[in-house]
């Protein structure tokens, strides 16, 4: 699907105000200042606030905004929740008679400047799900990677400067403060705000019959009863959407192998049992209202975490106390028991801790959620059952998500969430990648579509390296077509392929990157950091703005910084676990 547009990269809509969008403005902003051909960059930001996952702040919307579990038990049809694509349009106006095509027909003749009023629907299933203004944040949070490996380009001329105060007790790892002073110095120094509209969501994206992008967007005003509808014109899309956004939760969005929607009765059961099934993307609401009172209101003494990720480690390190105080038991639900011997994996030494503390039990997944008896119970693969447990905490992670894609595009594009064959309905999980893009970023079938952040490797670097791709690869097709006028589509072609590799080529490099990790998301993941610099910050860089390199991107010793961030995270989880 190789555009045949002949036109120049003048216009691109940049969807999301997290790292990743920001780090793309940023680099457009930068390259455009020595442009004689500058592309006007609009981001778009559903939330009144820039940051993405960041721009949460602990304790913050505790009482106005819905858990996640609450608006699912609310879904009409349990079985929206399996496709993201559905849930997203469930009630909007573009979701049409059939609740399945797109009508953009009331949308015909608006603009930005001229948009439709729509009366707000307030009751949208998707608003405590997609665009929760809750993040996973909570008090006290840490990160997993030391701070220099998070940090802007702004910040990284002298890591050994040290822009704010540094928590000594975690070091090398960071704190939340000092994460949001980075990016927050980092949107205000250059003044990244300006390139945004806030409040303002994407719905909807498709090429049009011109080969032109088509963007609908809907601002919407706090203090306004209506929604402002308009449909925009780019000549290029980066989807920079984040991967925090679409929390996974099995049994809901997918069906275990050997199980349906009716028999795991998991709606059923967060229906008859409010409160009782969380998210970690609600984690804070959580930690502030129920687990402070859990010694006088646990009813069964019994907590079980679904999954046993970083996640699963905070949380067990915020209730392990209870062990002594209530003697509360503690369950870990997983279909990967634990396997000490995986060095690959950087948090082998939890499963170490796994197999041999006593401190909690493992369990293989949960089978059915038990709403039939008098007491919340659950039942496990192995047959074993539980009767009566007063929290599920799924720590499942995310999805990757892009429901606001035509699904003609991706279709076309063959870009998709791919499957988690532990599925029976062959759904997406959280192990799932995202297929159809060179190096974590370039559509293969269309370069004018980009995805920043899908590879983060939980670094804001990896941000950087996606975004001066595209900006590189965008300016590079701008001066080649500047120079030389194309006016016949193969020519036009041709110059995408003195920027990129050939679509075999690009193929080529998918291939043999899926070789190397498998069909999951280890795909987009480099550990340890050196592979990521061969693998892809090298590649990347090939494209890169004239004049720009990756040389200072890491400090000298980030490898080894790298290393000691895991074995900080050990220590701090041991020391908490031996108290």
């Amino acid at each position: 699907m190789v555009s045949k547009r002949l036109g120049m990269i003048r216009k691109v809509a940049v969807i999301g105000g997290g790292p990743a969008g920001l780090t793309t403005v940023y680099n457009f902003v930068k390259v455009n200042n020595d442009s004689e051909l500058p592309v006007e960059c609009v981001g778009f930001e559903a939330k009144c606030t820039l940051g993405g996952v960041w721009s949460d702040t602990p304790g913050s919307n505790l009482d106005r905004h819905p858990m996640i579990f609450e608006k699912l038990g609310s879904l009409r049809d349990e079985r929206l929740a399996a496709d993201p694509r559905a849930l997203f349009y469930e009630g909007t106006p573009l979701a049409g008679i059939d609740g399945q095509k797109i009508d953009l027909s009331g949308l015909a003749g608006s603009s930005c400047s001229r948009p439709v009023k729509l009366a707000r629907n307030s009751e949208l299933i998707r608003d405590g799900i997609y665009f929760s203004e809750k993040t996973g944040l909570y008090d006290d949070f840490m990160s997993n990677v030391p701070e220099d490996l998070m940090r802007y380009e702004d910040d990284i001329n002298d890591y050994d400067q040290d822009v704010c105060e540094r928590n000594s007790k975690i070091a090398p790892l960071t704190d939340l403060p000092t994460i949001k002073y980075h990016l927050n110095n980092f949107i205000s120094t250059n003044d990244l705000e300006g390139y945004y509209r806030m409040n303002t969501s994407v719905e909807y994206v498709d090429r049009t019959s011109d080969s032109k992008w088509m963007v609908v967007a809907k601002r919407s005003v706090p203090e306004n009863d209506y929604d402002e509808w308009y449909i925009e014109y780019f000549d290029a899309v980066v989807v920079a959407n984040g991967h925090f956004q679409i929390p996974y939760i099995p049994f809901y969005m997918s069906k275990p192998e050997g199980k349906g929607t009716d028999e795991t009765a998991i709606h059923h059961f967060n229906q008859k049992y409010p409160g009782t099934l969380i998210h970690v993307k609600d984690i804070d609401i959580w930690y502030r209202k129920v687990l402070p009172g859990l010694e006088k209101t646990s009813q069964y003494r019994r907590i079980v975490i679904v999954g046993k990720s970083f996640s699963c480690m905070d949380v067990l390190k915020r209730i392990i106390h209870l062990k002594k105080s209530i003697n509360l038991e503690i369950c870990i639900s997983t279909d990967m028991p634990p396997m000490p011997e995986n060095t690959a994996n950087p948090f082998y030494w939890f499963d170490e801790w796994l197999a041999e503390t006593q401190k909690v039990m493992v369990k293989p997944q949960i089978t059915e959620f038990v709403s039939q008896s008098a007491v919340p119970s659950l039942r496990f693969a192995d047959g074993s059952e539980i009767d009566g447990v007063d929290y599920v905490i799924f720590a499942t992670g995310y999805l990757y998500g892009f429901p606001f894609l035509s699904s003609r595009l991706l279709n076309e594009c063959r870009i998709s969430i791919t499957p988690d064959p532990r599925n029976a309905d062959d759904q997406p999980s959280n192990i799932s990648r995202v297929s159809g893009l060179y190096l974590h970023t370039f559509s293969i079938a269309e370069p004018t579509l980009t995805f920043p952040g899908v590879s983060s490797n939980a670094n804001f670097q990896s941000f950087h390296i996606s975004a001066k791709a595209i900006v590189g690869a965008y300016h590079r097709f701008n001066t080649l077509f500047h120079q030389r006028k194309p006016t016949d589509a193969p020519y036009y072609d041709s110059i995408w392929r003195q920027i990129l590799p050939s679509l075999q080529d690009q193929l080529a490099w998918s291939k043999e990157r899926l070789a190397k990790t498998g069909n999951t998301g280890a795909y987009h993941f480099y550990y340890p950091l050196p592979l990521l610099i061969e693998g892809w910050e090298k590649p990347c860089e090939a494209i890169f703005p004239f004049g720009q390199d990756a040389k200072n991107f890491f400090p000298p010793n980030a490898p080894q910084l790298s290393a000691d961030g895991i074995a900080k995270l050990r220590d701090i989880f041991l020391e908490v676990m031996n108290q």
